[in-house]
């Protein structure tokens, strides 16, 4: 097992790491702040020989503890890790003022809603203008029966005010938190600029995913937590969805949608 801490120092950057062994081995790399539920990225890779990846930071903490594991064996001390900090890689994406406003809330949220406190009556968390307000639960529940929700997230068509799930959230990394919250952002005010219904969930897809990797967050995290929701229901729509979701981010992997920063 390989442990070292990255002065991250809140900064945006990029960390390649190429991991060298012998024959083929299964890793699981991770890193994140030292608080709990605080995961800024975890992947399990399988290398032959050598492979490099790459994490994007487009937020990040004031050390970033980084760890590479051997799955199999994790006292396995044969193999090296080469890490090189680069700059991010992000792109000249268009935001309005309204989605700055969202962003510094719910950039905030994402960073620290796992070791934060959640409250059955919603804890608020707002922009100091008020304009945006997350409610943060144990769990979603139904308004009308009261019964636990599977959704990580929903957001008031009138109210505009977005309910967190705390059971949910705590599960995912630092990124799928945001990709989440941009998506219901999106449902409420970007949809409705597009001309689309407020409940089109695929306008909410795409129109979040436009802020979500134009500020350079991995689109790893965005297939993983989108592709999650809908294994749990695998219905036509949900399987449409995801192929325009893997097409849309093709497109502006290919730079069609934004060029780079």
């Amino acid at each position: 097992m390989l442990q070292t801490v990255i002065n991250s120092d809140n900064r945006k950057f990029c960390l390649y790491i190429t991991i060298k062994c012998k024959g083929t081995k299964t890793f699981r790399c991770a890193a994140g702040d030292s608080k709990p539920y605080s995961k800024y990225a975890d992947r399990t890779i399988t290398v032959n020989g050598e492979r490099t990846i790459y994490f994007s930071f487009p937020i990040s903490p004031l050390a970033l503890r980084f760890v590479v594991c051997n799955v199999a064996d994790k006292n396995d001390k044969d193999f090296e890790v080469e890490i090189q900090e680069r700059p991010l890689k992000d792109y000249a994406v268009w935001l309005d003022d309204k989605t700055m406003n969202f962003l510094k809330l719910g950039l905030y949220f994402s960073q620290v809603s796992g070791f934060e406190a959640a409250d059955p009556k919603g804890r608020k968390f707002s922009t100091s203008d008020n304009e945006f307000t997350i409610r943060y639960y144990p769990v979603i529940r139904d308004v009308q029966s009261g019964r636990p929700m599977s959704t990580p997230a929903r957001i008031g068509h009138n109210s505009g005010i977005i309910d967190a799930s705390k059971a949910k959230f705590d599960k995912m990394t630092v990124a799928m938190r945001v990709c989440i919250l941009l998506h219901e952002y999106s449902h409420k005010y970007r949809n409705p600029e597009m001309d689309l219904p407020i409940e089109d969930e695929v306008g909410a897809d795409i129109n979040g995913l436009y802020i979500y990797l134009g500020l350079g967050f991995s689109k790893v995290d965005a297939i993983y937590v989108y592709a999650n929701v809908f294994l749990k229901a695998q219905t036509p729509g949900n399987i449409d969805r995801m192929r325009k979701i893997m097409e849309y981010i093709k497109r502006f992997e290919n730079q069609e949608i934004a060029s780079l920063n």
